[in-house]
C-alpha cells in the first residue's frame, strides 16, 4: 500500500463535492491505499474554510492520517527555498514544507497544482481536472 498526501486543493475539491475528485479518492480507497494529509495542509484548509464547510471538514479530515513536519523536513524545505531562489524561482514556505514532509514520510502528493512541486525527488500524482 502506498501513502498519498492530499494537498490543499484536493481536500477543498473533496469538501466542495467535486465529482472527479471524490471518484478519484474513492478509487484510491478501494485499492486500499493510505490517504493522509499534513499539519501544514490542514492549517491551509482551515484558513480558507467557509463556515458551512466546517462540519464536512471535521468529518473528513480525521479519516486521514496526519503527517507532522519533522525537523529534518523543515530543514529540507529551507534548503529547497534557498536553492530555488538562487535559480530565480520563489517557492512558498507552505509548498516547500508540504513537499519536504511528503519526501520525509515517503508519501506521494495528490494535487492539481503540479507547478508547486518542481523538486524531482518528490513524487506527485496529478489530480484529474
Amino acid at each position: 500500500m502506498a501513502l498519498y498526501l492530499l494537498d490543499t486543493d484536493t481536500i477543498i475539491d473533496f469538501l466542495n463535492q467535486v465529482p472527479r475528485t471524490q471518484g478519484f479518492l474513492a478509487d484510491l480507497v478501494a485499492r486500499e491505499e493510505n490517504l493522509s494529509s499534513c499539519d501544514v495542509v490542514i492549517a491551509e484548509v482551515y484558513a480558507g474554510l467557509y463556515p458551512n464547510q466546517e462540519e464536512a471538514a471535521a468529518d473528513f479530515l480525521p479519516t486521514l492520517q496526519c503527517l507532522t513536519t519533522s525537523q529534518a523536513a523543515a530543514e529540507q524545505a529551507g534548503r529547497w527555498r534557498f536553492e530555488y531562489a538562487r535559480r530565480g524561482r520563489t517557492l512558498p514556505v507552505i509548498d516547500a514544507l508540504i513537499a519536504a514532509t511528503a519526501l520525509d514520510r515517503g508519501a506521494t502528493i495528490v494535487t492539481a497544482n503540479l507547478r508547486d512541486y518542481p523538486m524531482p525527488e518528490v513524487s506527485v500524482l496529478p489530480l484529474p481536472r
